[in-house]
């Protein structure tokens, strides 16, 4: 149990403590717990702490909102009423994000200890994988804002 702690704590990295609190309600059966940052930032949030498959389905379901409300909202309800929609539906959205970016972090962290127990016997291995996959990156982060800042200079 104290390499697999040790394993968590070099998946999170510097927000170890939180995380591994998280992981404790976790384990006891508390499976939302709400997170601020993921509330705050949305997709900022989980790809700085490298979540990229959930990057793509959270934006791939945002997409599927978006066309929903433009092909048949906006005809059916008409357009204000399909703005007062799409503002209920993002303030919904942000919550449940907020609810759920704790869950698929802890999720992910387990996937990822259980991944390289498979592929690696050796615990320095073991924990070299983990430190790898885990912690964050501003890269992506990074990448995003400028093709923001792009596109909104180019309107």
């Amino acid at each position: 149990m104290k390499n697999d702690i040790e394993l968590y704590e070099s998946f999170f990295q510097e927000r170890k403590d939180y995380y591994l609190e998280k992981l404790e309600k976790y384990e006891k059966g508390k499976k939302f717990t709400f997170n601020y940052a993921t509330l705050i930032f949305g997709l900022f949030w989980f790809l700085y702490r490298k979540m990229y498959l959930e990057v793509i389905i959270i934006y791939s379901l945002l997409i599927l909102e978006t066309l929903f409300e433009n092909l048949f909202l906006k005809h059916i309800i008409g357009e204000e009423q399909a703005i007062v929609f799409n503002i209920c539906f993002t303030i919904v959205f942000l919550i449940c994000i907020g609810f759920t970016g704790n869950l698929l972090y802890l999720k992910k962290s387990k996937r990822i200890i259980e991944k390289a127990k498979e592929k690696h016997s050796d615990y320095e291995e073991q924990k070299n994988f983990v430190t790898k996959k885990g912690g964050t990156s501003f890269l992506l982060v990074g990448i995003l804002i400028v093709v923001i800042v792009i596109i909104l200079a180019l309107k």
